[in-house]
């Protein structure tokens, strides 16, 4: 035991160190994937910090928690994850235990130290299966054999919500995770639960979790250029509005090929996608599905308020194409470009995008740009909402075939842990916040998003997708979309109660 203590100690020692002096490089010097992730506790939702003390010495006791268990010796054995996305190429994939080497670089050294870590911890192995679009097949195969195959699963947040309700996972609350402590999103097992029973968890473990929270950038030039105010100052004064963003948005549209038509080589005052539509809608404190006294889905975005939401995004999502050019309406006979690479090429003003885009698509980009949260409904709203993208991001879950529960439950809640101590640091302080966001003030709102996180109950139900149908087609009303849906709506949730409830058996 002392000996494993010490060599802990050592590589920790390490690891610190290396991230210290990669603070001090110069941000041209990383390079390679680099994933966003959630804030410390001690930045609170409006951006303010938690955690101080009248000193001005930080107080946040839970950044201070002990590992709560003691190492294991696995003798040598694998652990073998599981993992898989939606479409292969998409730059998705979980690659974090299949690093070897270090290479210098900052993102890659600090997973490199944190799985070495873990390695050493437990003496064991990482084997990672990449079943890329084909993990559903893989996972229905493991359970209906009953084979202990796999010791984890990370599967993206809208697959893990399949497999909870096909009965593949073990409940995370019958597990030994820390699930109270700070390594761990602490929004996503109440949202996601049903009648107190939940399947995936999602945290520090690795940054691929984050890369689903949605975000506005903005293209600093071109607000010189029009002549606007600049947002960060109405985020810090809590105005930043729905109102606020139809008002920047608004009135800025150039026929840049002067051909007297709206085209997709033009300039617009926000380029997006139809994802932006539940992020905007939660983003305003409006839900979609939300919990009754026994931890059970209801409906509720059949609301006065939801249908004045809808009202202010269809002033730009609508079809004429007045402000807004997005990915997913049927405009052009089916050729409208990505808003992501509209945004980069200096056409658009605004842009909803992700963390990852940032990555994917804005490196090369010429015009320094900034980041803000999703906006409110009102200043009177207490709080902002990054909802995270099913498609986007990830989680873990134990399937239901693993033979000992409390072994692979302290692995992953000690890769979760020395994940926020080892990788987060050198991601979140030095890749995202020094190299991509491009002033000080993108770093205060990354803070801002990332303590933000909120996840959907039971996904929204079908009727996100009637909404965002309806939308894009230009033919949005509040009333008939509800009534359409509403026997659809009652029938997903049900199905949601009885396939959690099968599970549970």
């Amino acid at each position: 035991m002392k000996k494993a203590v010490k060599i802990l100690s050592v590589i920790l020692l390490f690891s610190m160190i290396f991230i210290m002096i990669s603070c001090n490089s110069s941000p041209d010097s990383t390079d390679g994937n680099k994933n966003p992730v959630q804030n410390d506790d001690e930045k609170s939702a409006d951006g303010s910090s938690g955690g101080e003390s009248e000193d001005g010495e930080e107080s946040d006791a839970k950044a201070e928690i002990p590992f709560p268990y003691d190492p294991i010796d696995l003798g040598g054995a694998t652990f073998k994850i599981l993992t898989g996305q939606e479409w292969a190429g998409d730059n998705l994939d979980i690659e974090d235990f299949d690093i070897e080497e270090m290479d210098g670089e900052v993102l890659n050294d600090a997973i490199y130290n944190r799985n070495l870590v873990i390695k050493e911890m437990f003496n064991l192995e990482f084997e990672t299966v990449h079943a890329n679009e084909k993990i559903k097949n893989f996972m229905s195969k493991t359970i209906q054999s009953g084979t202990d195959e796999y010791d984890a699963v990370a599967p993206l947040l809208n697959h893990a919500g399949t497999f909870a309700q096909n009965g593949y996972a073990v409940n995370i609350y019958q597990t030994q995770l820390s699930i109270d402590a700070p390594w761990w999103d602490q929004n996503i097992l109440g949202s996601t639960s049903i009648g107190g029973a939940a399947y995936y968890i999602a945290g520090d473990i690795f940054m691929k979790h984050y890369d689903g929270l949605p975000m506005i950038m903005f293209n600093k030039k071109l607000l010189a250029d029009f002549g606007l105010e600049s947002p960060y100052g109405y985020v810090q004064n809590n105005e930043w509005t729905m109102d606020k963003f139809n008002e920047m948005a608004k009135g800025v549209y150039v026929d840049l090929d002067n051909n007297g038509k709206r085209s997709k080589n033009d300039f617009y005052g926000f380029a997006t996608q139809c994802d932006y539509v539940i992020s905007f809608v939660n983003g305003s404190g409006q839900l979609f599905m939300d919990k009754d006294k026994d931890d059970m889905p209801v409906f509720v975005g059949n609301t006065e308020k939801m249908a004045g939401i809808l009202d202010k995004m269809y002033e730009l999502y609508g079809t004429d194409d007045t402000y807004c050019i997005h990915r997913d309406g049927s405009r052009e006979s089916g050729n409208t470009p990505s808003q992501s690479w509209v945004f980069p090429e200096g056409r658009a003003l605004l842009y909803w995008g992700l963390p990852r885009y940032m990555t994917l698509y804005l490196r090369e980009m010429e015009d320094d740009f900034g980041v803000l949260p999703i906006p409110k409904w009102d200043s009177n709203q207490d709080r902002y909402y990054a909802t995270v993208n099913g498609w986007n991001s990830y989680t873990f879950m134990l399937p239901r075939t693993v033979s000992d529960i409390e072994r692979n439950s302290i692995v992953l809640d000690a890769m979760a842990y020395y994940g926020r101590q080892i990788i987060k640091p050198a991601y979140y302080e030095i890749c995202l916040q020094r190299k991509y966001a491009r002033d000080e003030e993108s770093s205060a709102m990354l803070d801002i998003i990332f303590s933000s996180a909120h996840y959907e109950p039971g996904g929204g139900g079908s009727f996100i997708g009637s909404l965002c149908n309806d939308i894009q087609k230009g033919s949005l009303n509040m009333a008939s979309i509800y009534e359409k849906n509403a026997g659809k709506i009652e029938k997903d949730i049900q199905d949601i109660i009885d396939a959690y409830e099968d599970a549970k058996n």
